[in-house]
């Protein structure tokens, strides 16, 4: 399939035939590359089975990559593979109520760097990981639940702003341009629910009407933070919000 067509063709449905099988290739290609199996080094039509690398993961049905469910086919019960657990320390435990997604940065940006901008204004402990969607997004996981909340007052609080202050700010790497989004997971499913299907999530986000730079979070999940973490507390979040949009770019001055 051409760069062009995938890139300008759209059915309106969620999936092409032949896209879906050559993707599938792609990721079990890069699968395979993850425990050392190089296919520049063997035949067309080398029998993978035979792989000393490959041979631990062959046959292994992950039914739940969180409860690791593993069934191993060739017995049909139910196994606990040691590389699921090597995994499962190498990665943090995925909370949505801690993501924030935010899309339309400049390109060149990568996660480590992405990273670093929120680190020098939350702390270097306030980023648990970050996944790249595509080039120009991201989904953020925070440490703490609240840090989504304050994150998206604190972007849309420097936008509005734009002033020298804001210029200077750690964040305003990631602002560079003036096409930066964000929101919270909730709103990622609202976009993704559309038919309309691009090849950049900012293409998906635009597609359906996007016009907005930050999706504050609703009454209801305002609500929850509140419950979750107090009145007091909520209004101390507040106060932070203005210490971290005039303060903290001093910091990284010095």
């Amino acid at each position: 399939m051409s760069m062009c067509r995938s890139s300008n063709w759209n059915s309106g449905a969620k999936h092409e035939a032949g896209y879906d099988a050559f993707m599938t290739g792609c990721i079990f290609a890069q699968v395979c590359s993850h425990p050392g199996f190089n296919f520049k080094l063997h035949p067309p039509f080398t029998n993978l089975t035979h792989d000393e690398k490959l041979q631990k993961h062959i046959n292994l049905l992950y039914l739940s990559w969180i409860n690791s469910d593993i069934i191993d086919l060739r017995t049909g019960k139910q196994t606990a593979e040691s590389s699921y657990n090597s995994l499962k320390f190498r990665y943090p435990k995925i909370v949505f109520s801690n993501i924030c997604l935010i899309w339309g940065f400049p390109s060149k940006l990568k996660a480590r760097e992405i990273r670093e901008c929120i680190s020098k204004v939350f702390g270097p402990s306030s980023v648990s990981s970050i996944y790249h969607l595509d080039e120009t997004a991201v989904f953020v996981q925070f440490s703490k639940e609240e840090y989504v909340s304050v994150f998206l007052e604190l972007k849309e609080t420097l936008e509005r702003n734009n002033d020298p202050s804001s210029v200077l700010h750690p964040l305003s790497k990631l602002l560079e341009g003036g096409n930066t989004r964000a929101s919270s997971y909730e709103f990622y499913k609202e976009i993704c629910s559309s038919s309309i299907s691009k090849v950049l999530f900012a293409d998906q986000a635009e597609s359906i009407g996007i016009k907005w730079k930050t999706k504050l979070l609703g009454e209801n999940e305002m609500a929850s933070f509140r419950n979750s973490t107090g009145e007091s507390e909520s209004g101390r979040m507040n106060s932070v919000i203005d210490d971290l949009s005039c303060s903290h770019f001093l910091v990284d001055l010095c």
